[in-house]
């Protein structure tokens, strides 16, 4: 499970930084401010989602504060809840799977 949640989250993060930097059309001003929260909230589910494979909560954590960002720049960019909501699914996921996998490593070195 942790591959096919590492493998979303690293697709996600393609089509958040395509929307922003190629299908988002900037009328002759450098980035937005907010368009910057929008690329650096891929960078994050990027990051989380390769971090997923080997550190599944703390690439929860991530997708969660990336979720954060993306619902903090939803007003400019109404799409933008709906890739924070699927970030924070991925991870409560991420979190769950990672502290299952740890629960289950710490009681087989106990019993």
């Amino acid at each position: 499970m942790k591959l096919s949640l590492g493998a979303i989250g690293i697709g996600l993060s393609i089509l958040v930084m395509l929307q922003f930097m190629v299908f988002h059309e900037q009328t002759g001003e450098e980035l937005t401010q907010t368009s910057s929260f929008g690329i650096t909230f891929a960078v994050l589910v990027f990051g989380a989602g390769a971090l997923t494979f080997k550190l599944p909560r703390l690439g929860g954590v991530i997708f969660v504060v990336a979720a954060f960002l993306a619902f903090s720049i939803s007003n400019d960019f109404p799409d933008m809840a709906f890739w924070g909501s699927a970030s924070l699914v991925l991870g409560t996921l991420s979190g769950l799977f990672g502290w299952k996998e740890y629960d289950l490593a710490d009681n087989a070195e106990s019993g």
